[in-house]
């Protein structure tokens, strides 16, 4: 387009060539949110099955090992997949309470970007690596 021309979007209203509507920008910036908040949820069901999955492979292990089915609480990669399914569940409040916060201040137009939520993510899954190598340098002497 040359000089001041301008297009007409959706509503009629005319928009500069590059420039995104008010409301385009309010609803972009709603589904940014959402999308931002599912990843948050792939990322908790993949520490969910990671931690289900430790669990079970400890409970199938004793039985198939020992064959006595004795309870195997309190052995370390039992407690540690409990830990990442608890942290996992702890991440997804979490971020949902993130995403309920963003919301509003999207719809009130007063965003104020956070990273706790991210540094407590961090946080917590390097604590779980931590635990795994000590576990794995534990075992393997």
């Amino acid at each position: 387009m040359k000089g001041g021309e301008q297009k007409k979007s959706a509503s009629g209203k005319g928009v500069e060539s590059g420039e995104v509507s008010p409301e385009r920008a309010h609803v972009r910036a709603h589904l940014a949110n959402e999308r931002t908040f599912l990843a948050w949820i792939r990322t908790c069901l993949g520490l969910l099955a990671f931690g289900f999955l430790l669990v079970r492979w400890v409970a199938i292990a004793a039985v198939g090992s020992w064959g006595t089915g004795l309870p195997i609480r309190g052995q370390p990669l039992q407690l540690i997949g409990e830990g990442l399914m608890g942290g996992a569940a702890a991440l997804m409040v979490l971020s949902a309470i993130r995403f309920a916060v963003i919301r509003r201040q999207i719809i009130r137009g007063i965003y104020r970007p956070s990273v706790a939520l991210d540094f407590f993510a961090v946080g917590f899954l390097l604590f779980i690596v931590i635990v795994l190598i000590y576990y794995c340098r534990c075992t393997l002497r």
